[in-house]
């Protein structure tokens, strides 16, 4: 079943929902410059708007008190997104600073490591010397064969005994290894 729909046409030959015009001057009527600036020092002065301040703002700008009540809710819909924007771009700076400087600190931290991983390596293998005369030196290359029991090791003309394990107390999975000596 199809409706009929009978429409009007005004003087202009044109359906009144058509005619923009008419609408939009009862709708949507701007604000003049004097009222805005008069609305956005009320706002600056306080944000809410209790009913008496919309009442005296209504009879001082010669507009409905329902436009102001709206203008206030758009002005601190928009006041509230700067404010959150500038909390977001502060945050973001911030984020920015501290990721920048947690990265140097893992950098720092993986060259450590590894200056850790070569000191231990070096460890592993301990070379002593002792010097007998202004030139002469004695190399002692030291290989621990089994941690539970210490051996120690004299070093030519020397009374000290060395043992892997006073030196490097920590356990190692290349103790046992037997690697090469030095000329």
């Amino acid at each position: 079943m199809k409706h009929q729909r009978f429409t009007e046409v005004d003087d202009n030959g044109l359906v009144p929902a058509v005619n923009n015009n008419n609408n939009r001057d009862k709708k949507n009527k701007k604000f003049t410059s004097e009222q805005l600036d008069c609305l956005e020092r009320s706002f600056q002065e306080e944000t809410t708007l209790d009913p008496d301040r919309k009442m005296k703002l209504s009879t001082e700008l010669g507009l409905q008190p329902r436009q102001i009540a709206v203008w206030f809710q758009n002005r601190r819909a928009r006041w509230k997104a700067k404010q959150l924007e500038h909390s977001y771009n502060t945050l973001k700076q911030d984020y920015d600073v501290i990721s920048r400087e947690n990265q140097k600190l893992q950098d720092e931290v993986m060259k450590l490591k590894g200056m850790l991983m070569e000191q231990a390596i070096r460890n592993q293998v301990s070379t002593v010397y002792t010097e007998i005369s202004g030139e002469e030196a004695i190399e002692s290359t030291v290989i621990a064969e089994n941690h539970n029991h210490p051996i120690p090791i004299p070093i030519a003309e020397c009374s000290y005994h060395f043992n892997g394990e006073e030196y490097y107390p920590y356990p190692s999975p290349v103790w046992g290894v037997q690697l090469p000596s030095y000329p």
